[in-house]
């Protein structure tokens, strides 16, 4: 009878040490796959952090750069009339204004629109209302571009706004 109960000792101790190793697996199998989660999470998190720092990045530059697209329009405007045989200084100039421009769309960078349009206070700042033949909310003219980067307004543009005929 004692090795009858030896060996069924033995049977149950080794049944507990199974057990318990079973338990220790599961144990160690959920503790990786929470670490492998969380790694999963970190990798997210700081995709979508480097996204919104390359963003931000953007958005600063557009901003130091809309001025100098601002500046080349009011430097045409003041420009001396060409002679009989075309300027071709100021047509090269021009021509670098719309590379500049152009490159700054293709990245999302977009004029808002003043000429013809209705005011929009989300838009447009408004220096002056004046009683014009325009209907009242019309925008006059536009006094200096207003951008917007990727649908967010950068810079209001700043217009002389119709009050009517009143």
């Amino acid at each position: 009878m004692t090795k009858k109960n030896n060996k069924k000792d033995n049977q149950d101790s080794s049944n507990i040490k199974i057990n318990e190793l079973e338990e220790k697996i599961l144990e160690l199998q959920s503790g990786w796959q929470r670490t492998q989660a969380d790694f999963d999470n970190y990798q997210k998190r700081s995709e979508e952090q480097k996204l919104n720092i390359i963003a931000s990045a953007n958005t600063n530059l557009m901003l130091k750069i809309t001025p100098v697209l601002d500046n080349f329009r009011r430097a045409f405007l003041h420009a001396p009339n060409p002679p009989a045989g075309g300027d071709n200084f100021a047509e090269g100039i021009k021509q670098i204004e719309k590379q500049l421009e152009d490159i700054l769309t293709t990245e999302g960078l977009k004029k808002i629109q003043t000429q013809g349009q209705k005011f929009d206070p989300t838009k447009h700042e408004a220096i002056s209302y004046e009683k014009n033949d325009l209907p009242a909310d019309q925008i006059i003219a536009e006094i200096e571009s207003g951008w917007e980067f990727n649908d967010k307004v950068l810079k209001v543009a700043k217009v002389r706004v119709s009050k009517g005929n009143r």
